[in-house]
């Protein structure tokens, strides 16, 4: 008796959802069907929660030192986008922006993107990868601004790695071009702050290494012309 209770609700359920897909016309079909080719620009925001931190140092003739950090902190970047689509799901390009983070004035990512569209209408799930490079423009953490002597570092630009990826939605009214996008995602960032020592030092430039990677999760909003 109970199945067959359950098989008729799921009978009453399929009905409206059959007409519905009846009553759309070719034309409607139509306009809810995305064509993307050619060239793709827009605008992005993100908001970060920063969870982990790794800062990694190493002097010549001493043993490297690394510290580990859990933690909650804030962050997020606004980016520029430009992209070509070379079918109706892929489209290859790059972004180029600011990201604030709570211990650096500003970071400046530059990577190159890849998105895959599903299905084939135009409110549509999608993947998407980041990876690239990252440029701080001779900046001091504000943990390291006190209190520090600096290893002779007069590079006005310092490169790390960026990766990032995640998922996402896109939303797009049948008679409108403009699309909206919503994601989540993580990154990964490897950074090359200026090497710093506390208290006096007689090393040289070449004779000190440092790298900081930052983990985060992400939120996002985008549009996209």
């Amino acid at each position: 008796m109970k199945r067959l209770l359950l098989i008729a609700l799921l009978f009453i359920l399929a009905i409206p959802v059959a007409e519905a897909k009846r009553r759309e016309t070719e034309e409607e079909i139509a306009r809810k069907t995305r064509n993307y080719e050619g060239w793709e620009w827009g605008a992005s925001a993100r908001a970060s929660l920063i969870f982990y931190e790794m800062d990694y140092m190493k002097i010549k003739g001493q043993p490297s030192q690394m510290a580990y950090k859990s933690q909650a902190k804030f962050g997020g970047d606004v980016l520029l986008n430009a992209g070509y689509f070379l079918n109706n799901h892929w489209k290859l390009g790059a972004e180029l922006g600011v990201q604030m983070q709570y211990n650096y004035k500003a970071i400046v990512p530059v990577y190159f993107t890849a998105h895959y569209y599903y299905g084939k209408r135009k409110n549509c799930l999608f993947n998407f990868v980041n990876l690239g490079t990252n440029m701080l423009f001779n900046s001091v953490s504000k943990s390291d601004s006190s209190n520090v002597a600096y290893v002779g570092d007069k590079k006005f630009v310092r490169f790390g790695i960026t990766g990032a990826g995640g998922v996402g939605v896109r939303l797009q009214s049948p008679n409108s071009s403009d699309k909206f996008d919503i994601m989540i995602g993580y990154q990964a960032m490897m950074l090359s702050p200026r090497p710093v020592i506390k208290g006096s030092f007689g090393y040289q430039l070449q004779d000190v290494k440092r790298k900081e990677l930052n983990q985060q999760v992400f939120i996002g909003l985008g549009i996209s012309f």
